[in-house]
């Protein structure tokens, strides 16, 4: 009886509190989670050719933003980044424009059984990051301009592979809850891996 009480209790908190946590601290979340798709608001099957795919766990999760917070007294630096905050992601820009995009890269809409409202991907995608194989990749434009990354792989083997590559790129990062994350003036890095399933979120906010 008690393990079923811990185990709801457990669930409880991820579901009321999904990717807030971050932002308070001076470090990444979401956003309808809170502004981390952190985006707060990625395989293959989603991302499939226009028509559609039944939706599945590992497609793109939706961009959301983190919510406006009042000016913050200056606090220490606790995300124990090493290096500048990255300025693009795979060689697009933050705030490249979504036209510009679409001819650097090639991107086209995400397809599925559910709506996902300026989110594309790249149909020959290089599906590696670092040594992780990752299922998705999707590219957020929810003002007309790139404003964030999503990425989802499965299993726990790959997230220590995405976590060693962010680490060696960014320094070790802070650990908040079951999230891990970087956090800079304008970019932010989130990482989780929740029911076997790992999600990797960029944000960019100028």
């Amino acid at each position: 009886m008690r393990l079923n009480l811990a185990a709801l209790a457990l669930t409880a908190v991820f579901c009321l509190s999904p990717w807030s946590g971050f932002a308070a601290e001076g470090a990444p979340s979401d956003a309808t989670d809170a502004k981390t798709p952190p985006a707060t608001e990625l395989a293959d099957p989603a991302l499939a050719a226009p028509g559609g795919a039944p939706e599945d766990a590992d497609a793109p999760p939706p961009f959301v933003t983190r919510p406006k917070l009042p000016p913050q007294p200056k606090r220490p630096d606790m995300t124990y980044a090493t290096s500048p905050a990255p300025t693009e992601f795979r060689g697009l820009a933050w705030g490249t424009p979504l036209d510009q995009a679409k001819k650097k890269l090639g991107l086209v809409p995400v397809t599925g059984s559910r709506p996902m409202p300026n989110t594309y991907h790249k149909p020959d995608e290089l599906l590696k990051l670092g040594m992780a194989d990752v299922g998705t990749v999707a590219y957020y434009f929810p003002k007309g301009v790139f404003s964030g990354a999503g990425v989802v792989f499965a299993g726990e083997s790959n997230f220590f592979m995405v976590k060693d590559h962010l680490i060696e790129l960014y320094g070790p990062g802070r650990q908040v809850g079951g999230r891990y994350g970087w956090t800079w003036t304008h970019v932010n890095i989130d990482l989780r891996l929740r029911d076997g399933m790992g999600e990797l979120r960029y944000t960019y906010e100028p």
